[in-house]
């Protein structure tokens, strides 16, 4: 999903410049601004923070016995169409929606975005967003 938008200045629309918007989730994303809605669509790029998980205690949670692990992330994998290659470096114009676990991950990168102003339905479902947000 691309958005354009005007960057002339002088009103006459001769320069734009295009931002296109990659969805690394792994669900469609629904902004509702403005009084309407864009959905993007997720994409075949993953962007992901592998962790290792390890096993620090059990305890009861009634009558089950449940783990309480410990998880620490270790690495950032990128993937497109499913090959896992290297983080592509920040490009104008391209900016990746994220889980806020990544976004958090990389803090030096301007070009992460996730998800920001939840809006659920009447039965607590999350429907949308009302935007997008950059982690300082």
């Amino acid at each position: 999903m691309s958005k354009t938008v005007d960057d002339s200045g002088a009103g006459t629309g001769e320069e734009e410049a295009l931002t296109r918007y990659v969805n690394t989730t792994p669900h469609a994303i629904t902004i509702l601004a403005d009084g309407g809605s864009v959905t993007i669509d997720s994409s075949d790029v993953s962007i992901r923070v592998a962790s290792e998980t390890t096993c620090d205690e059990v305890t009861f949670v009634g009558p089950l016995l449940v783990e309480i692990r410990k998880r620490q992330f270790t690495s950032v994998t990128y993937s497109e169409g499913g090959v896992e290659m290297p983080l592509p470096n920040q490009q104008e114009g391209v900016l990746y929606i994220v889980s806020r676990i990544t976004a958090e991950a990389l803090p030096g990168r301007s070009d992460l975005l996730m998800v920001d102003g939840t809006v659920r339905d009447d039965d607590g479902r999350i429907i949308g967003c009302t935007g997008l947000a950059r982690l300082q």
